[in-house]
C-alpha cells in the first residue's frame, strides 16, 4: 500500500469550497498551504444564485439537506466535486446512477483523514482474525456539539466495513461533546477478553488536507467515472 501524499497538481487548483463552516475554514487553510488558489467560499446562498467563476474543482462541507443540492449543481456545471457532507446516505443508489449516467467525477467520504482510512483497513483485519471466536463487536464515536447527524458518517462506514469482514450484529453509540473533532471507538469483548482500538483526531487540519489530496487526485485521475469514488481509490 502507498501511503505517501498524492503528488500536488501542476498548475495549481481553482477551488470552489461550498460551506462556510470550520470545515471550509480548515480546507481553505489547507488548500492555500499547498499551493492552490481559493476562488471563493459559498454558502447556500450563492449556490442557489448560480453565477459560478471558472474553477477546477469544488469542495463541498455543508449539511445534510444541502448534499444533493449540491452535488446536482456541480453535476449540471460539470465542476468535478469531492465532498465531506454526511447524512444523505440514503439517496446514494440514485447519486451513483447519475454519476453512471452522466460520468460526472465526484469523489465522496465520510472522512478525509488518512489516518481513519488506515484504521478502517486494520478494523477490517482485526474482525477477519477474531472470526469463529465468539468476540462481539461495538463501535462508539465522540463528535462535537455542532455535528448534526449521530451517529457519524465514519461511525456508519466503521460498522459497514466490520459487516464486510463477517461481523453479524454491531452496536453504534454516538456522543456530542463541546471541542471533540472526532473519536472513534471500535471494542471487541469476549468473556474472558476486551480488544479495543481507538482513532482520535488531534484537529480539523488532518481532515482538511485529506480533501484538498482527494481533490488533487481526483482532477488528474483518468476514469473511468461510472462509481461514487472514495479514499480508497485515492490511497489505494
Amino acid at each position: 500500500m502507498n501511503t505517501s501524499s498524492p503528488s500536488l497538481v501542476s498548475p495549481p487548483l481553482r477551488v470552489l469550497i461550498i460551506g462556510r463552516g470550520r470545515m471550509g475554514q480548515m480546507v481553505r487553510e489547507q488548500a492555500e498551504r499547498r499551493g492552490h488558489t481559493v476562488v471563493d467560499l459559498w454558502g447556500r446562498k450563492e449556490l442557489q444564485k448560480g453565477l459560478w467563476p471558472e474553477v477546477d474543482v469544488a469542495i463541498d462541507f455543508t449539511l445534510p439537506e444541502s448534499a444533493l443540492e449540491v452535488f446536482a449543481a456541480c453535476r449540471d456545471q460539470g465542476v468535478p466535486l469531492v465532498s465531506g457532507t454526511t447524512g444523505w446516505e440514503s439517496h446514494r443508489d440514485m447519486v451513483e446512477q447519475q454519476v453512471r449516467e452522466g460520468g460526472h467525477r465526484f469523489l465522496w467520504s465520510p472522512n478525509f483523514s488518512v489516518g481513519v482510512h488506515l484504521f478502517r483497513r486494520a478494523l477490517a483485519q482485526v474482525q477477519k482474525e477474531l472470526q469463529g471466536h465468539e468476540f462481539s463487536v461495538r463501535v462508539d464515536e465522540v463528535h462535537h456539539t455542532g455535528k448534526k447527524d449521530a451517529p457519524s458518517g465514519t461511525a456508519i462506514a466503521l460498522a459497514q466495513d466490520l459487516k464486510n469482514s463477517g461481523a453479524s450484529h454491531i452496536e453504534v453509540g454516538a456522543s456530542r461533546l463541546p471541542g471533540v473533532p472526532g473519536t472513534h471507538t471500535v471494542s471487541w469483548d469476549s468473556q474472558v477478553d476486551r480488544l479495543v482500538l481507538e482513532h482520535s483526531a488531534k484537529d480539523r487540519s488532518g481532515f482538511g488536507c485529506g480533501a484538498v489530496q482527494a481533490a488533487e487526485w481526483l482532477v488528474a485521475h483518468d476514469g473511468p467515472f461510472n462509481k461514487i469514488l472514495g479514499m480508497e481509490d485515492v490511497w489505494g
